[in-house]
């Protein structure tokens, strides 16, 4: 099944000691009624598949993540 996301991508510098120049792409996402989320792929993995499978895996976690009720 395809679904229509809204996607919006923004380059971090997120340096390490072995890596200063690092870079991660911070991928907002929305879908459907689901709040915005987050995935983060590094600069030197991303392509535009590598962020479709990403996205699909993290809105696959949250569909089959169950919520509770409890009363306070």
């Amino acid at each position: 099944m395809t679904q229509q996301v809204k996607v919006s991508r923004i380059l971090l510098p997120t340096p390490t000691i072995d890596r200063p120049d690092r870079k991660v792409y911070q991928i907002e996402y929305t879908v459907g009624e689901l709040p915005p989320h987050f995935v983060y792929i590094p600069e030197s993995e991303w392509t535009k598949e590598a962020e479709a499978k990403a996205i699909k895996a993290d809105i696959d976690k949250r569909l089959k993540t169950t919520g509770e009720t409890i009363t306070i």
